[in-house]
Order: structure tokens, then sequence, then C-alpha cells
């Protein structure tokens, strides 16, 4: 029996999403997503748009309107893992956790906007997930080794909080 691919989608494809999708791209099928279209490859995102999504990576701006974003982006996608890689307000993956029934992982990015890609490499790409969080065991081991494939090295903290402070 074939096995089928599912796909990671990076939401937001400015300054942290962009090194993020190309990172992710070079091991994992990645489809980007923007509310800029142009900044999107419509081909692809056409092509794998009936592929199952098992990440979705949220790299947008935090504002007020960050939660409903993410819920409405989350219906869209219909993901079985978020990865919040954007600086948000503490308590923001608690809230969203309770919001949900698939796990919500927060992990900051770290670097230098035009150096990104390269530091993606070279910094230990933190990460954290509330104890309430269903199938988070599963969802910590397919992060890490997700991560690790892309060549990122990993560190999981105690709680969201402690990475959102």
């Amino acid at each position: 029996m074939k096995k089928i691919m599912k796909k990671s989608i990076v939401v937001g494809l400015g300054e942290v999403g962009s090194p993020m999708h190309k990172l992710l791209s070079k091991k994992t099928i990645t489809i980007g997503y923007d509310v800029d279209q142009k900044l999107m490859n419509q081909k692809k995102f056409k092509r794998y748009e009936n592929s199952k999504t098992l990440f979705l990576h949220i790299c947008i701006p935090f504002s007020k309107k960050f939660m409903p974003n993410v819920q409405r982006l989350i219906k869209k996608f219909e993901p079985e893992i978020v990865v919040i890689h954007s600086t948000i307000s503490p308590n923001t993956t608690t809230t969203l956790q309770s919001k949900l029934k698939i796990p919500v992982l927060y992990s900051p990015t770290r670097g230098v906007h035009k150096r990104m890609l390269y530091d993606l490499k070279r910094y230990t790409k933190f990460f954290a997930i509330g104890s309430n969080a269903p199938k988070k065991t599963w969802a910590i081991t397919t992060y890490s080794k997700l991560m690790k494939k892309c060549g990122v090295k990993t560190k999981k903290m105690s709680d969201p909080i402690t990475l959102e402070l």
C-alpha cells in the first residue's frame, strides 16, 4: 500500500515564514500561504489542496485578531498539529489550546531577519506544549523529528508561558 504524504502549511510568508517555508520545503511537502497571494506558489497550493495537513506553522504577526485568524486557518486547513512561531503575548498558547482538540506547540523563532534561514539551523529551536494538550507525546515526537530532519536542533521547555514571557 502506498503511504500518503501529508503536507505542512506555513502561514505568513514574511521575514519568519519565508525562511521557515524554505527550510521545511527541502525535506517535506510544504505549502506557503499568505494574505498576499503574490507570495504564494498557486500551482503547488492547488496540487496539494486535497492532501491532509499534518502541521500548520503560524508565522503571522501578533495582533488583536491573532486568535480568530488562527482559528479560521485551523478550520480551513484542518491540521493535526499547530505550531506557533510568532512572538505572542503570555497565555496565548494555553488560551488557543483550550479551544481546540488538536495539539498546539509554541516555538518562538530566534535570529536576525536578514540571515534567518542560517540562524534557524544555528540556534536551538525551543518549544513547549501545554500539559492539557491532546496527543501531547505524539506531537512532541513528530515536531522534534521534523525539525531534526531539516537540520534544526530542538529542546522542549516545561511550559509555553516560559517561552511566551
